[in-house]
C-alpha cells in the first residue's frame, strides 16, 4: 500500500505569544499531532471544508450516546416484557460495548437518510 501525502503548496502564518504557543503544542500533542498540522485541521473543520469529519473525541462521545440510547431503548424493552434478568442486563449491556461502532454508524446513516427527506 502506498501512502500519498497531498502536496501543500500554500501557507498561512500567524503569531502567538510564549503561552499560547505551549498551549497549542500541548493540545496538539494530546491529539497526537504536531502544532502545525493541528492548527491546520483545527483552521479546516472551523471553515466548514472539513465538518463533515468527526474529531476522534467526537466520535467517542457519538459511541457512547448511541450504547446509552442502545441500553435504554432495549432495558425499557425487556422491562415492558417482563424479562429484564440479570443475565439478560449483562447480556445487552455487552452487546453495546461490543458493538459501539456499528450502533454509531448505524445512528449515522439513519440521521443522514432522515436530512435528506
Amino acid at each position: 500500500m502506498s501512502y500519498h501525502r497531498t502536496k501543500r503548496t500554500r501557507a498561512y502564518s500567524f503569531r502567538v505569544t510564549e503561552e499560547e504557543w505551549q498551549q497549542i503544542a500541548l493540545e496538539a500533542g494530546r491529539n497526537g499531532a504536531c502544532p502545525t498540522d493541528w492548527c491546520r485541521d483545527l483552521a479546516l473543520e472551523k471553515s466548514s471544508v472539513q465538518a463533515y469529519q468527526m474529531t476522534k473525541y467526537e466520535r467517542l462521545l457519538y459511541e457512547e450516546f448511541g450504547r446509552l440510547r442502545y441500553l435504554v431503548g432495549h432495558g425499557f424493552r425487556l422491562l415492558a416484557n417482563e424479562n429484564l434478568t440479570a443475565q439478560e442486563w449483562e447480556n445487552t449491556r455487552a452487546a453495546a460495548e461490543h458493538n459501539a461502532a456499528k450502533i454509531a454508524d448505524t445512528m449515522l446513516a439513519s440521521n443522514r437518510t432522515h436530512n435528506q427527506k
